[in-house]
């Protein structure tokens, strides 16, 4: 008996052995046979990643600290408008600055929220024109961010009211307290830090996610890729053409006159009369610089444009930009403020800068975009 218990058993894990193995090749009927030739997964670049950096680490942050130096502008100009006196002009002169300074930061996203009020045209057009603006502080009449009056509001337009062109701080006092239109440049001065407000608080309200949520349209998954409306398409477009026009063109060659036949035009400065214009297009290429690199303004190094070529092995180019950011922004240290008395003193050493910005646009504009597979969707004003 025990060798037919035997026989049996045998016989029996045998027949399962039969079907474990028949169930393991059916198992395996799904999968797809590994070829020794074929080549390893691509490993793709994590573009969601660099995305959420710079909108969650970069522009929030820049955001809501130019939101809050709006704040302190605003209520050093309101403690001036009640008692215009030296003693309260100078902390609104230095909140002036403050949010020019915090302004350099965000000027380059001009696409999302900023581009539907025209943020930088509307705070920041300069030359501003003074004519405009005294005609306006005489009618007591006016529409702040209107086309006529683009150039009369906004950054510049405080500047001229809380400097103004050679008067001593009792001499811009007067204007405020013992002029014919003292009340009507108090009005002036106080409806144009509240337009900025505005304007600025319109935006940081649409980005947020808890508001209009446009970082939430950022990140999503239908605005990924590299297409035409894309958020990296977006996002580059609006920052070189910054760079190309707002930073190149705007704080340096115009003011040089590269644009005007090598005739200088140092009223152009970005901030003629406080003068301190080659510190805030110092700031403003250095802020370029960390975005590029990923680095919020606190120095925490994230995922950045820079990361995303050296993935795909241009390292070399980004190795080139960084050092082209930074002999750029070295160019400018050798500038001296105000930018109006280095132009008339040696105006070869201004355009000697623009010289050097101008390779950074060839690496941006051409070489980053071709390899970055973004497509440049404004319009060429000067065959760059």
């Amino acid at each position: 008996m025990k060798t037919q218990y035997r026989f049996t058993y045998l016989a029996l894990l045998a027949v399962g052995l039969m079907f474990f193995g028949i169930a393991c090749d059916s198992a395996g009927d799904n999968e797809e046979p590994l070829d020794p030739m074929d080549p390893p997964p691509v490993e793709t670049f994590d573009r969601a990643g660099m995305l959420d950096n710079v909108a969650n680490n970069i522009i929030l942050p820049a955001y809501a600290a130019f939101q809050e130096s709006t704040d302190a502008l605003q209520a050093a100009v309101a403690a001036f408008a009640g008692d215009p006196t030296a003693a309260t002009l100078v902390p609104a002169q230095d909140a002036l600055k403050a949010t020019r300074m915090a302004w350099q930061e965000v000027s380059m996203f001009q696409f999302g929220p900023a581009e539907s009020v025209a943020l930088r045209g509307v705070l920041n057009t300069y030359p501003t024109n003074t004519t405009q603006i005294n005609d306006n502080i005489v009618a007591g009449s006016y529409t702040l961010g209107s086309i006529q009056n683009i150039a009369a509001g906004g950054f510049p337009a405080m500047d001229y009211l809380l400097h103004g062109e050679g008067l001593t701080p009792d001499e811009i006092v007067a204007q405020f307290t013992s002029d014919a239109d003292a009340s009507a440049r108090v009005q002036y001065l106080t409806d144009n830090v509240d337009f900025v407000k505005s304007n600025t608080d319109f935006v940081v309200q649409q980005w947020a996610a808890n508001g209009g949520n446009y970082v939430g349209t950022f990140l999503s998954e239908d605005n990924g890729g590299t297409d035409v409306g894309s958020s990296l398409g977006q996002l580059i477009n609006a920052v070189v053409l910054h760079f190309e026009r707002f930073t190149r063109d705007g704080k340096i060659g115009i003011p040089a006159g590269v644009r005007s036949a090598g005739v200088p035009r140092p009223k152009a400065t970005e901030a003629f009369y406080a003068g301190y214009s080659v510190e805030l297009a110092k700031a403003n290429l250095e802020s370029i610089g960390r975005l590029f690199s990923g680095v919020t303004a606190a120095g925490q190094d994230g995922l950045g444009l820079e990361d995303n070529l050296d993935f795909i092995e241009q390292g070399a180019l980004a190795d080139d930009i960084v050092t082209t950011l930074q002999e750029s922004i070295t160019a400018i240290e050798g500038l001296s403020d105000p930018l109006k008395a280095q132009i008339d003193d040696d105006v070869n050493k201004v355009v000697a800068t623009f010289t050097k910005m101008q390779e950074l646009v060839v690496l941006l504009k051409v070489d980053m975009t071709s390899f970055l597979g973004i497509s440049i969707t404004y319009q060429d004003t000067d065959g760059d």
